[in-house]
C-alpha cells in the first residue's frame, strides 16, 4: 500500500504540531537536553504505526521523517553542524557565538574559561563520559558473547 501520498498537508501539519507540543513539553521539563532528543523515538514510533496500518516501510519512513521534520520546523529548531554535535565541542576562536555557561554545572564561566568553570567540573564531566563509554563497551561485549550462545 503506497499510502504516503494519502496524508493531506493539513493532516501532516496537525501531526507535526502534536509532536512539536510533546517535544516542547519534554524540553521544558528537562526530560531531554536537546530539541532533537526525541527525534529517533518519534520517527520510529510513527513509522511502526504506519507499517502496522499496511504502509510499505519506505513510504512509512519518509512520512515519519517529513512529520518529525515539520515538528522541528514549527519549533524553529536549527540542526547543529557536525562539530557542534560532538561531545567535546568547544567554540572555535573567532566564532561569533561563544559559550557563556559551564558545560557541566551551567554556572557563568569565569574569565579565560571556555568550557568548564573549573577543574572539579572538568574532571567530573570527563569521568562521567568515560564511565558511559566504558559501560556501553561492556554492554556491547556482553551482547556479543550472549549472541554466540
Amino acid at each position: 500500500m503506497s499510502a504516503h501520498a494519502s496524508f493531506s498537508k493539513r493532516r501532516k501539519l496537525g501531526m507535526a504540531g502534536q509532536i512539536a507540543d510533546v517535544i516542547r513539553l519534554a524540553f521544558a521539563d528537562g526530560q531531554i537536553s536537546s530539541i532533537f532528543g526525541l527525534e529517533g523515538v518519534m520517527r520510529a514510533s510513527l513509522r511502526a504505526d504506519l507499517c502496522l496500518r499496511g504502509w510499505r516501510w519506505l513510504d512509512a519512513d519518509q512520512a515519519a521523517r517529513d512529520i518529525v521534520s515539520g515538528a522541528h520546523s514549527l519549533l524553529g529548531a536549527k540542526r547543529p553542524d557536525w562539530y557542534e554535535g560532538q561531545p567535546e565541542y568547544v567554540i572555535a576562536e573567532g566564532v561569533l557565538i561563544e559559550r557563556t555557561r559551564c558545560k557541566r554545572c551551567h554556572k557563568k564561566l569565569p574569565e579565560n574559561h571556555y568550557k568548564f568553570c573549573g577543574d572539579v567540573c572538568r574532571k567530573s564531566y570527563h569521568s562521567v563520559l568515560f564511565n558511559l563509554r566504558h559501560a556501553s563497551e561492556l554492554y556491547a561485549a556482553d551482547l556479543a558473547i550472549r549472541s554466540k550462545w
